[in-house]
Parts: C-alpha cells; sequence; structure tokens
C-alpha cells in the first residue's frame, strides 16, 4: 500500500477508536462511503485483533496507536537475513508487509510476507499464517502465486517467501484503462483456473477479490494472499484438522 494511503487508513482507524463502541462501524462507513479499497484496509485492520467485540470496547487508545506506530517502521533498503536482502516495501495489510527483496544465492526477485511485529507472539495469528503458506504450496497451478519457503528474521518475525509478481492488481487495472470484454473473460477464466485448482486440492480461498489478484504486463493472472484459506476436503486425521485455523465469531474478514 502506498503510504499516502497507509495514512488514510490510520486517520480513519485512530478517528474511530475515539468514537462511542456502537457507533464506530456506522462512523467508518460513513467516512469511506463510496471507497471500498479504503473500506477494506480499516475492516483487516480491525480484523487483525483476536476479537472484534472486545477490541471495540477497549478505551486503550493510545496503546493501540503504539501499536500501529510500530508497524509503519518498514524494513529498511538493504536490511538482510539469510540470503536476502530487503530492496522495498510493495504492499501492507491488516494480516502482513509484503518487500521486494534480492535472492543472493539464487540471484533472482523474490517477495517477502512478513507477520506484523505485534503479532509474532500470539500462537493464532502465527499458525494463521503458516496455514496461508501450506495452502499456497499444496498447489502447483500457473495461476497460483508459487511458495519458495518459510523464515525467520533475526527479529523473530515469521516471514513467506514466495515469488515476486509484477504488475498491478486487478483492482488498479480495472482503474486503468478500463478492461475490455475478451480480456476480461481471459482474466476471469485464469481466476476459475487457480480456483479450480485450489478446490481440486480441498482449499478453498474465501478471499478472492480484485486487490488479491495479479496482472502482469503479459497478461498472466496470479491468485495471491490464501490468508484465511479453509481445507475442505476429506478428513486428514486430528492434526491435520487442527492445523487450519478456523475463522472466529465475530471477526470481521
Amino acid at each position: 500500500m502506498a503510504d499516502e494511503n497507509w495514512r488514510n487508513v490510520r486517520e480513519v482507524f485512530d478517528a474511530a477508536l475515539r468514537q462511542e463502541p456502537e457507533a464506530r462501524q456506522k462512523y467508518i462507513s460513513e467516512v469511506c462511503g463510496d471507497d471500498k479499497e479504503l473500506l477494506t484496509e480499516v475492516e483487516s485492520l480491525f480484523s487483525s485483533f483476536a476479537k472484534v467485540d472486545d477490541f471495540m470496547e477497549t478505551p486503550a487508545v493510545a496503546q493501540v496507536a503504539d501499536i500501529i506506530e510500530s508497524d509503519t517502521k518498514t524494513l529498511e533498503t538493504g536490511t538482510r537475513f539469510g540470503h536476502y536482502e530487503v530492496i522495498r516495501q510493495i504492499d501492507r495489510g491488516g494480516m502482513g508487509e509484503v518487500y521486494l527483496a534480492k535472492d543472493a544465492r539464487l540471484g533472482r526477485s523474490v517477495a517477502l510476507k512478513l507477520l506484523p511485529a505485534h503479532f509474532t507472539q500470539d500462537r493464532g495469528h502465527v499458525r494463521r499464517f503458516e496455514q496461508e503458506a501450506r495452502a499456497v504450496a499444496a498447489l502447483s497451478h500457473p495461476n497460483v502465486c508459487t511458495i519458495h519457503e518459510v523464515v525467520e528474521t533475526g527479529e523473530g518475525r515469521h516471514c513467506i517467501v514466495m515469488e515476486y509478481v509484477g504488475g498491478v492488481t486487478l483492482r488498479t487495472r480495472m482503474r486503468g484503462r478500463g478492461v475490455s470484454l475478451a480480456a476480461a473473460v481471459d482474466i476471469a477464466l485464469q481466476i476459475a483456473g487457480a480456483l479450480a485448482a485450489a478446490h481440486g486440492a480441498g482449499i478453498v480461498h474465501r478471499d478472492i477479490k480484485p486487490e488479491n489478484v495479479m496482472v502482469r504486463p503479459d497478461g498472466l493472472v496470479k491468485v495471491l494472499d490464501f490468508g484465511i484459506a479453509k481445507y475442505a476436503g476429506p478428513a486428514r486425521g486430528r492434526d491435520a484438522e487442527e492445523s487450519w485455523v478456523k475463522t472466529a465469531t465475530g471477526v470481521v474478514v
């Protein structure tokens, strides 16, 4: 997310915290208006907390502001861990930060998705983060972003290393020069192919939206962000079933 957009999200989020609990959702909807992307990001921040009802009643605005402030401190260019070197931040959301990095060992560009620092001690969020890596790694399809490995930074933050997909999100593509009927059909078919492969492996994405679809300059589509995916296939045993984090009641997703 661009710095300006992130500031807008923070402003709405901070202001919403200062509203009476019962008025917060109405306030967010009114302020965001028709800006669905802003609304999605603000709600994503709220969903980052374990229980929405407890969070909405929390008066500790200063503590939450500190958490948000700590997460705005991005990794600097040149930061290294293992054989990866950070080049720049390319996106930010409620459940992670994404950086463009260089894989010095193989000489390729990769995307690093880091779990926010304040979630590293929360086993539930760590499990959900690891679930995303397992979900994508279980798939092999040209329209699904490839996972290379899961590592930890020097500060103990969890990181998914994935292929770097150049291009723009489908949302940006739609806002740009427009999408012809032929291009729209082609994009839809590629997304459907990715979802069919996921469903064939028993995986339901559950968060398909233009922000989670990348369109490369050559027209190839990549489906991203399996962060709230759910395994819906045959039983794999108790351990496997427990490894798939269930969406908590009341959480905005």
